[in-house]
């Protein structure tokens, strides 16, 4: 048995515990000290106070609710929760939010609904970055999270996708999954709202199903994306 690999990996997170004490955590976006958060102070700032907009709201939806708009610091928490593995950006991220959401502004028995991914890439990635952001999103708003939607196979990454391209691509790719509850209103829960087109395929499915209402709420709004 290994017990001298085994010491050298307890050494290893012991020395980075005791580290985190004397040397705080660096900003992801500047680099400058971030003891409390993903950010810095500094970038903190500059995130929160780039407030959404009203956006226009996606076809199927009663309404699309954006919290910041994607400057820099924010495109940094993003990308690193969907692709670096920094989990504990979720909850920067809906912590950037919350000021724009005015508190009792759903319905009591809403449904906290991810924006689901396929099997294959949430296998890949460790988890689905909306479903951690409804996690986060859940003592915040009072509600229950549920896993109403499955994405029935891979369409790929739609970032570089128009807004056509993008609804095409979802075409078939999404159904209720068996946690859905027929005649409750749903939250979609998602990073980044960009055209709408994956919100909008996403509330059509679940309106089909039986929900009772359908809105979104994103963390980031992506202008012109």
């Amino acid at each position: 048995m290994d017990f001298g690999g085994k010491a050298s990996v307890a050494w290893q997170e012991l020395t980075r515990w005791l580290g985190s004490f004397v040397f705080p955590d660096s900003c992801l976006r500047c680099g400058a000290a971030a003891p409390t958060s993903p950010l810095c102070p500094a970038c903190l700032t500059e995130a929160s106070g780039a407030i959404a907009p009203n956006p226009e709201t996606p076809p199927g939806l009663t309404r699309l609710h954006c919290g910041v708009t994607l400057t820099e610091p924010a495109r940094v928490l993003v990308h690193g929760l969907k692709y670096h593995g920094q989990r504990r950006n979720a909850k920067a991220l809906v912590d950037l939010s919350r000021p724009s959401i005015q508190p009792g502004l759903f319905p009591a028995d809403t449904l906290l609904v991810p924006v689901p991914l396929h099997a294959t890439r949430r296998r890949e990635r460790g988890y689905n970055q909306s479903h951690l952001l409804a996690r986060a999103w859940s003592p915040v708003l009072g509600l229950p999270v549920c896993e109403a939607l499955q994405r029935t196979r891979s369409t790929g990454t739609q970032t570089r996708l128009s807004a056509d391209a993008r609804r095409a691509n979802l075409e078939g790719a999404l159904r209720p999954s068996k946690a859905f509850v027929p005649g409750r209103p749903c939250l979609l829960i998602d990073d980044v709202a960009t055209t709408g087109s994956t919100l909008s395929a996403c509330a059509a499915v679940l309106l089909k199903a039986g929900a009772s209402d359908v809105q979104a709420l994103s963390c980031a709004w992506a202008p012109g994306g």
